[in-house]
C-alpha cells in the first residue's frame, strides 16, 4: 500500500477520533440521531458490501455485521466477512465501538483464514450511519494489519435493529 494511502487513512481515523472525543450537542439535550437511536441498549444486524485491497491484490467483500449496544456511546460486536477474488479469505473480528451520534470509530482483534493459513489481525475503522426509518446504512473505511500488510476495506453496511 502506497505511503500515502496510509497516511490519508491515519488522518481519517485521528479526525474521526478527535470527533468521537468531542460533546454533541444533540445527545446531551437527548435527540436521537436517526430512528432506532433512542431505543439503546440493543442489537443490529448488518451486510457489508465492499472492496478490499493490498498492494496489487484486490477483492470484493461480503460480510454479516452485528453489534450489541452496551450504551449509546459504546458497542461490542462481531464481523465475518469472505474476500474473494485475489484473496479467497475469511476474516472474523471482534471490535469494541465508540458512538458520537452518526460516527462510530472501533477497534479490535481479529483472525484471518486463508490460503497462506491462519494469522491474527488487527482492525480499526470508521463509519458514518444514515438512517432511513429503521434501515440504517453506513459508510466504512478499515484498515486490516495482519503481520506486515496492511489491508484498506471500503464499503458499506446496511443494517437494522433486531427485537425492536
Amino acid at each position: 500500500m502506497r505511503y500515502t494511502t496510509v497516511r490519508w487513512i491515519s488522518t481519517v481515523l485521528i479526525a474521526a477520533g478527535l470527533g468521537a472525543g468531542g460533546s454533541n450537542a444533540a445527545s446531551e439535550h437527548g435527540e436521537s440521531h436517526g430512528e432506532g437511536a433512542a431505543h439503546l441498549p440493543g442489537h443490529t444486524l448488518g451486510v457489508f458490501l465492499g472492496d478490499t485491497t493490498e498492494d496489487r491484490r484486490d477483492g470484493f467483500t461480503l460480510g454479516l455485521e452485528y453489534e450489541y449496544r452496551l450504551s449509546e456511546r459504546y458497542g461490542l460486536g462481531l464481523t465475518a466477512e469472505h474476500i474473494s477474488g485475489d484473496f479467497d479469505t475469511n476474516v472474523l473480528v471482534a471490535p469494541i465501538a465508540l458512538h458520537n451520534g452518526a460516527w462510530k470509530v472501533y477497534a479490535g482483534p481479529g483472525i484471518e483464514d486463508g490460503e497462506e493459513g491462519t494469522e491474527p489481525l488487527f482492525r480499526v475503522g470508521v463509519e458514518y450511519g444514515f438512517h432511513f426509518g429503521k434501515l440504517e446504512v453506513s459508510p466504512q473505511v478499515d484498515v486490516d494489519f495482519v503481520e506486515s500488510e496492511h489491508l484498506l476495506v471500503i464499503g458499506v453496511v446496511l443494517a437494522v435493529p433486531l427485537g425492536r
